[in-house]
């Protein structure tokens, strides 16, 4: 980026604050690896739910393709948390770009050549989400790392905002480009973005970290795991999301349905529903920057939550097209709110030392994600898409209620 883009952010920033962290080279590089990892990552999951729904006809199956993403979580979320914490986290992140985009391509080859195409294509899902647990332990910590502990929500908040903005990129492109070219050459052209995100953090200068004790690989893990009970406000944290991961975020594993089911409309409108969330992500993620060091983040994320199990119940009951993209939208802003806050309360209730493994045990926490889409695909099934997701959606508002009057401790952070 030309010097002279730097000085204009710092500028802007004198003005403003909201652009604060962009004052620094590496978070600039940081944040257009993590953007062009995310295009690749909307393009693949939005060809993979349509390929498996468009092939078995069956909404559990293309509700376990987006499922089993998360699985990997529940044993490497933790695992990931302290080889962040051990590794240097540029390092981490090139390795996750190669192997998401070895696997895109992959992907892209089963499909082609049609060979027990579903089963295979499942695994190397399963693959892919695996990347998540080593991905966000690393990517996280190391934004914090180069802006310091002062930018921690505006550095998360804007990283976040760009991922979703580019989700819209991505969802738009994904269903031009099934209707167009089909599912393998969408599965190859999603690979191409996360190649760029490997050079790009290829070029990220590591900051120093403070000195630690040098303590073997399983005694850093038990630290990890003795950070979860002996700190009140981390384990609250990681049991609202899991009860947002397989209620709210499972949303996601029928979008596919909601447009075939529901909607009765094919890929290019799948696109605009899947697009829509990312835009109200971005807008979510943008009124994050705005808040997010000025409002009781706690109270923010009980309102949030209640929103989400609402527009949930809306999207699932809506037969009018552009109701549903208000509702995904909304829909799309109440998740990314609840992600970002969990990344900048989590980190900031641990020592710096122990920020990967907070963090791995949210990518823990989301690997029970799997337990929702399962569920509301069998549902769905066995009765209907609109009944999977008023259930899912009322559970959430209830919990949302239960946390607000049980605790006090996460109202009043």
């Amino acid at each position: 980026m030309p010097p002279d883009i730097g000085k204009l952010i710092q500028r802007l920033d004198q003005s403003s604050g909201l652009v604060a962290s962009f004052a620094e080279p590496d978070f600039r590089k940081v944040w257009f690896g993590a953007v062009l990892f995310a295009l690749g990552m909307w393009i693949e999951r939005l060809a993979i739910g349509w390929f498996v729904l468009d092939q078995s006809g069956s909404v559990f199956l293309a509700a376990l393709s987006f499922a089993i993403r998360t699985v990997p979580n529940l044993i490497l979320g933790p695992i990931g948390g302290v080889i962040s914490d051990r590794v240097p986290r540029t390092t981490v992140l090139m390795v996750t770009s190669i192997v998401r985009m070895s696997t895109a391509v992959s992907m892209a080859l089963v499909v082609f050549f049609d060979f027990a195409t579903i089963p295979i294509l499942l695994v190397l899902v399963c693959l892919t989400g695996s990347t998540i647990a080593f991905w966000s332990t690393a990517l996280l910590p190391l934004q914090t790392e180069i802006v310091g502990q002062a930018r921690l929500g505006n550095a998360i908040s804007l990283t976040s905002f760009g991922q979703r903005a580019i989700g819209l990129v991505g969802a738009l492109a994904g269903g031009i480009l099934l209707a167009w070219l089909g599912p393998a050459a969408t599965l190859l052209i999603s690979a191409a973005p996360l190649a760029a995100a490997t050079i790009i953090f290829s070029r990220v200068h590591q900051p120093d970290r403070a000195p630690r004790t040098e303590t073997r690989f399983t005694t850093d893990l038990l630290d990890g795991f003795r950070l979860i009970f002996k700190t009140p406000m981390v384990r609250l944290l990681l049991g609202v999301m899991i009860v947002v991961e397989i209620f709210g975020f499972s949303f996601h594993g029928l979008l596919p349905a909601v447009a075939e089911r529901i909607l009765e409309v094919g890929p290019e409108r799948l696109g605009v529903i899947t697009g829509s969330v990312s835009v109200g992500a971005m807008l979510g993620t943008l009124l994050l920057v705005l808040v997010a060091d000025r409002l009781p983040r706690g109270l923010m994320l009980i309102t949030v939550f209640a929103t989400f199990g609402s527009l949930i119940i809306v999207l699932g009951n809506s037969t009018i097209f552009w109701l549903s993209v208000v509702a995904a939208a909304g829909i799309g802003a109440s998740a990314a709110i609840v992600d970002a806050l969990e990344w900048i309360m989590l980190q900031d209730s641990v020592p710096e030392t122990l920020r990967g493994r907070a963090l791995g045990y949210w990518n823990f926490a989301i690997g029970w994600g799997w337990i929702g889409p399962i569920t509301l695909g069998a549902i769905a099934d066995a009765t209907s898409v609109s009944n999977a997701l008023t259930f899912s959606g009322a559970v959430l508002a209830a919990s949302a209620v239960i946390i607000l009057v049980s605790a006090s401790s996460l109202r009043q952070r």
